[in-house]
């Protein structure tokens, strides 16, 4: 998912009351409805939101009770937003301008962002107030919320990038040990907590997957991913638990159903028990086996897989569609669509490396840029040959970014000089893989990491296996210039591309 733009600005006075303010907030959980959204985005913006237990500029949060959420807040100033993340309220599904503490009371019609990327005002859209939700799980799912969020287990962009960095060679499947050794580099990243590196959770978690799958095969494919790292969760959880109250038959009975729900901070009454009980024990045998109770705790609290993340906007694997429907047959018969995977970058960053370390090559690579030999070359110089032979970076906002960054770096200007070419052909390279990677970056100019994103994103690029936390933290330091503790995703692809290749680094000619 992209967020397609930027809301209106403010005004700056509104700009300097958007700093995040969280905590807890005492009382009773209230909810809201928003329905009525007919369009782009309707699937994240209609929905019942319940309040999270979090204040966010002095307002309450509100999060919706679907497998994706999406989050009503107030930026601290005049809007109330519905966004995919709890931030300044900059990039959201839509807005509505007022000052007061409850969404329910503001008056003005809330503004959409429409498939022409105009900001508009639906007047279908409403907000009004709902019963907030008595199921147990319902609230278990909302207190689990963040630790899902820190996994990466529920936004869709988190989903891409990780299916990205599992799926290496992009065949849209893959087996119970490519797998295995995802996990593996996740927890030893440091990116997942020890306790997700279980391996009879796993196999559990796997054939649950591929049973339950609707390709009914042994392979995890991409539209069952995030179903299997929910499977993962939640097998894991409840092995750490059952494996103190459970013994090893791996069955369990009522009681030690009841004191499993009290271990997961469920506290049901007796009949509540029985009842929730007898929904798995369908042949009223007085016992289920343990990976059935799993695959029920699992779909109780995290009812729906996250398909979500599959649907690309206009990306290889549809913008033909996109194309033909625009222009018909014609738009598409002289084009072909490759699908960009992580073999196919890997193959090009040896060939790109080999490139800059042998002046053989990069000579003549330099002189069909500058072909008219004045020894400085432009945006648009460097996009034809990038076409012609790099296909697979041909991104432009990877390119301009990447460009930007090396003149940048270089002397400042806006032409990248001879000397500045090495630069720019690895910043070209790994600013694309990157972008491939956190494709959500496009529609996010300003989008910036904390300590936490981008010890993950080193994680999922494959790079955290070889570093140590303290390494990690110096790095980060590095960037992070002025002590804000955060980053600019810019910053930190220039400063992968200067450590993945530090060859590029050294001047020539």
């Amino acid at each position: 998912l992209k967020i397609g733009a930027l809301i209106p600005p403010l005004p700056l006075q509104s700009c300097l009351a958007l700093r995040p303010c969280f905590s807890r907030m005492a009382g009773a959980t209230t909810a809201v409805k928003i329905s009525g959204r007919k369009g782009r985005y309707e699937q994240f913006i209609n929905g019942t939101y319940e309040q999270m237990g979090a204040i966010h500029n002095d307002r309450q949060v509100f999060v919706t009770r679907e497998a994706q959420a999406s989050y009503l807040f107030h930026t601290g100033k005049s809007r109330w937003v519905v966004s995919k993340r709890v931030d300044d309220g900059s990039a959201c599904y839509c807005y509505v301008e007022d000052t007061g503490t409850d969404p329910v009371q503001a008056k003005g019609s809330w503004i959409c962002f429409d498939q022409d990327k105009e900001w508009r005002a639906d007047t279908k859209v409403h907000i009004t107030g709902a019963l907030a939700s008595n199921d147990k799980f319902v609230k278990l799912r909302m207190s689990l919320d963040a630790e899902l969020d820190k996994l990466g287990l529920q936004s869709a962009d988190s989903l891409k990038a990780l299916w990205k960095r599992l799926d290496f060679n992009g065949n849209n499947i893959v087996s119970l040990a490519e797998i295995d050794k995802f996990v593996l580099e996740m927890v030893s990243g440091g990116t997942w907590p020890a306790w997700l590196n279980n391996k009879p959770a796993l196999m559990r978690a796997y054939k649950k997957t591929t049973l339950r799958g609707e390709q009914g095969d042994a392979w995890v494919h991409k539209d069952e991913f995030a179903d299997l790292l929910l499977n993962l969760f939640w097998f894991n959880k409840l092995f750490m638990i059952f494996s103190e109250i459970g013994g090893g038959d791996r069955r369990m009975d009522l009681g030690e159903f009841q004191r499993g729900l009290a271990q997961l901070g469920l506290q049901l009454t007796g009949p509540e028990v029985q009842q929730e009980f007898k929904k798995m024990d369908t042949n009223g045998g007085g016992q289920v086996l343990f990976v059935e109770f799993c695959g029920y705790i699992r779909n109780r609290v995290s009812p729906d897989h996250n398909k979500s993340f599959d649907s690309d906007i206009s990306s290889g694997e549809t913008c033909g569609k996109v194309m033909r429907k625009s222009h018909g047959n014609r738009g598409t018969h002289v084009h072909y669509i490759t699908k960009k995977c992580g073999a196919d970058f890997d193959a090009l960053e040896t060939k790109v490396k080999a490139i800059i370390a042998d002046p053989a090559q990069l000579g003549p690579l330099w002189h069909s840029v500058d072909f008219d030999g004045n020894n400085i070359v432009s945006l648009d110089e460097i996009d034809k040959v990038v076409v012609d032979q790099f296909p697979l970076l041909n991104h432009k906002p990877a390119l301009a970014r990447a460009y930007k960054a090396a003149t940048r770096a270089g002397d400042g200007d806006d032409l990248v000089q001879k000397h500045e070419f090495k630069s720019l052909l690895v910043n070209v390279f790994y600013f694309n893989k990157l972008f491939w990677l956190f494709e959500n970056v496009e529609g996010d100019q300003d989008k910036k990491m904390n300590f936490a994103e981008f010890k993950r994103s080193l994680t999922v690029a494959g790079v955290m296996k070889s570093m140590s936390e303290s390494e990690a933290q110096n790095d980060f330091r590095k960037i992070d210039k002025i002590g804000g503790g955060v980053v600019l995703f810019d910053d930190f692809c220039a400063y992968f591309a200067a450590k993945m290749c530090p060859q590029s680094l050294q001047t020539w000619g």
